[in-house]
């Protein structure tokens, strides 16, 4: 959290500096617009570093902002899908004490528990005594 409130401080430092970089451009135009010594060109004027400045620090931080948001976005989506998905495991384990008690291998899978229910050499009955391993 601490991240996106120095975001936002920074942001706003850096509308702040810009709000007095402008007020204080429009008072110094007008007051070369007054003055009745030199003609005033406007297609001369820039904004100089200063300008330069505060321009890259706000585009610098709207993309951090972007990324931060971007970061949370999948973060919750994340969380979202963790959360259905235990859901449907509970609901599952509610509605098979089986499932809720041993599990897959354990309730009757090969190797597991279940397999006292095997032929005499340790393999299972079905498959005829042969394994795909060759053991």
């Amino acid at each position: 959290m601490s991240v996106v409130m120095s975001a936002v401080h920074a942001v706003h430092t850096v509308a702040v500096n810009a709000a007095a970089a402008l007020s204080a451009a429009a008072l110094s135009t007008a007051v070369l617009s007054t003055k009745g010594g030199a003609e005033f060109d406007p297609n001369k004027v820039t904004p100089g570093p200063a300008g330069f400045i505060a321009t890259a620090a706000f585009a610098a931080a709207v993309i951090l902002l972007g990324f931060l948001l971007v970061k949370r976005l999948r973060r919750n989506a994340y969380r979202h899908e963790i959360r259905d998905e235990i859901a449907a495991e509970l609901a599952a384990a509610e509605g098979a004490p089986g499932a809720a008690a041993g599990g897959g291998a354990a309730a009757g899978g090969a190797g597991g528990a279940g397999s006292e229910a095997s032929g005499a050499d340790g393999q299972s009955p079905a498959s005829g005594g042969s394994r795909p391993d060759g053991a």
